[in-house]
């Protein structure tokens, strides 16, 4: 479902047939993936976490960021992940709105939009993802510890069941995205 290159990574979609399949489980979010980075978050059970130089956005009903990426087509992915009861015990899953609760809106501090979804999954999957600082390091460890069940796309564009390739990007290209928005943001 995914793998990557030197350069790139590459994930297996189909198109999202009912969005109401978001009201259930855990989905990795990449929006704006015509965009180097693109912005990640996470739905967790129909709520959407997210982190952005604008807004701290905990537990909001899918329904009001589908609304919002929709005004736009805004091509996203969703990619499902097993649920903590689908793994070996860990203790019970700790709610995402903890993780993003601790994080301030981005801006001059070295955390990004992965930051608090990093840290969910390091204590509620495997300490490994505490190093994830890119999306596709995040996705690459949850490849090999057998986690992603399916990758949905909205306004891609493509047909059922292809294959989209992403180019990876910097560290550097996260903080560059987050200060221009900051510069509109204050203009």
């Amino acid at each position: 479902m995914f793998s990557e290159e030197k350069d790139r990574y590459t994930l297996e979609i189909s198109q999202l047939q009912s969005t109401t399949d978001l009201n259930k489980g855990l989905w990795l979010i990449l929006a704006g993936i015509n965009e180097i980075p693109p912005h990640i978050a996470l739905i967790q059970n129909g709520k959407y976490y997210s982190v952005s130089a604008r807004k701290v956005k905990l537990g909001e009903p899918v329904e009001r960021f589908l609304k919002a990426i929709s005004r736009n087509s805004l091509p996203t992915l969703f990619i499902g992940i097993k649920r903590c009861a689908d793994i070996p015990p860990m203790g019970g899953l700790r709610g995402a709105e903890e993780f993003f609760n601790s994080y301030s809106v981005l801006g001059n501090g070295d955390h990004s939009c992965l930051s608090p979804i990093s840290d969910f999954f390091a204590k509620n999957y495997a300490a490994e993802f505490a190093n994830a600082s890119v999306v596709f390091e995040l996705l690459a460890v949850a490849q090999k510890q057998d986690l992603l069940l399916e990758c949905k796309s909205l306004f891609v564009g493509l047909n059922d069941k292809e294959t989209i390739v992403l180019p990876k990007y910097m560290h550097k290209q996260i903080r560059e995205k987050i200060n221009s928005i900051l510069l509109l943001k204050y203009q």
